[in-house]
């Protein structure tokens, strides 16, 4: 695998690991700090950058899967009898969001991107220290009915957005 394949992800490495959302399936991992204000004029604590991920992941930690994208299917404090409410779309309900978060409250000293590497065919490799990595690959799975793979954007104001989907990347 290449490094800085794509410009926009050499603005990743030096930034900690400083939060984890989701909408339905599709995974946000925050990078840095930044504050934006919504239309209802809420201000929003995000990433400075946010990679919005709609394909198969996983975080590795020495080279072992410790958090995995199928970790969603699993309710959040896994029991011997299935609940019949369990909704894995909802967030926070899951083992996967989880697993996220006390990742996250390790702390921004723990888990700061070190380096970035990329194929041509949309696979990155995030490195976050302490061994672990964050392993995103388009060619493993995808969600069904979506534009791009993986999505990299600013939201510090600077407008800087790549998009990575069936007709490969699409920069800003």
């Amino acid at each position: 695998m290449r490094e800085n394949t794509f410009q926009e992800l050499e603005n990743l490495p030096g930034l900690p690991f400083t939060k984890a959302t989701r909408l339905g399936q599709v995974q946000f991992f925050h990078f840095g700090r930044a504050h934006v204000t919504n239309a209802q004029g809420l201000i929003l604590d995000v990433g400075a950058w946010t990679l919005e991920v709609a394909c198969f992941w996983q975080l590795e930690k020495a080279g072992k899967v410790a958090i995995a994208y199928q970790d969603a299917a699993i309710a959040r404090d896994a029991q011997a009898l299935a609940n019949p409410d369990f909704d894995p779309l909802v967030p926070g309900s899951n083992l996967r969001d989880r697993k996220l978060q006390e990742l996250v409250r390790q702390g921004e000293t723990h888990v700061k991107v070190s380096k970035v590497t990329a194929s041509p065919a949309g696979e990155v490799l995030i490195s976050l220290g302490a061994d672990l990595v964050l392993r995103v690959a388009p060619s493993q799975g995808i969600q069904k009915e979506t534009t791009y793979f993986w999505r990299l954007f600013s939201n510090t104001g600077t407008n800087q957005t790549l998009a990575f989907g069936l007709d490969g990347a699409q920069p800003s």
